[in-house]
């Protein structure tokens, strides 16, 4: 009688654990959740405290685009829900309409940039819907608040806004597209 070990002559092949999804994911909460965090801070404080811009930027709006250009759509809603509640909380509308301002605008961009390569032009080109899209929300936000006077302050208001949100809008997509490019590379050398 002898031993035979039912594996013997038999390969299997070993799977790689699920870990690293989760790592992979971890890691993208962690980079867009410190985003957010610098971001919404210089947004809702630092711009808006100092007076250093004419109008307060949107920030927040950028970081959105950049994710849906750098990572995912679906990666760029979730960060919008999850922005819009840190505005709101750390100093936003006093109707907690931010989530849904910046829902709105990661489904609208998503779709806009289906079609469109992932690179600084796109970015660039894509901020000005993004900036459209943010004066139709001032606007908005105006009416729910205090109502709403058209005057020509108010347009030269959301032109300086418009002006300063494109232009501390542009570095945000070379980090977030470098840091996600990290997240990509180190997927690719993972066990």
């Amino acid at each position: 009688m002898t031993n035979k070990r039912p594996t013997q002559g038999k390969r299997y092949k070993i799977q790689a654990p699920k870990i690293n999804i989760k790592l992979e994911s971890t890691k993208r909460i962690i980079i867009f959740s410190i985003a957010t965090l610098i971001l919404g801070t210089a947004q809702c404080s630092f711009f808006s405290m100092l007076d250093i811009c004419p109008r307060t930027p949107d920030l927040i709006l950028g970081l959105i685009l950049a994710a849906t250009l750098c990572d995912d759509p679906k990666t760029a809603m979730a960060l919008s829900v999850g922005a819009g509640f840190f505005i709101d909380a750390i100093g936003g509308t006093s109707f907690a309409l931010s989530p849904i301002i910046y829902l709105a605008y990661a489904v609208i961009i998503s779709i806009i940039s289906q079609k469109m390569l992932k690179t600084f032009r796109s970015f660039m080109l894509l901020m000005l819907p993004t900036l459209l899209y943010r004066a139709v929300a001032t606007i908005a936000l105006m009416l729910i608040n205090n109502g709403f006077s058209f005057s020509g302050g108010f347009v030269i208001t959301l032109l300086l806004e418009a002006l300063c949100t494109f232009v501390l809008c542009l570095p945000i997509y070379p980090i977030i597209n470098l840091a996600s490019k990290t997240l990509k590379a180190h997927k690719k050398f993972s066990f």
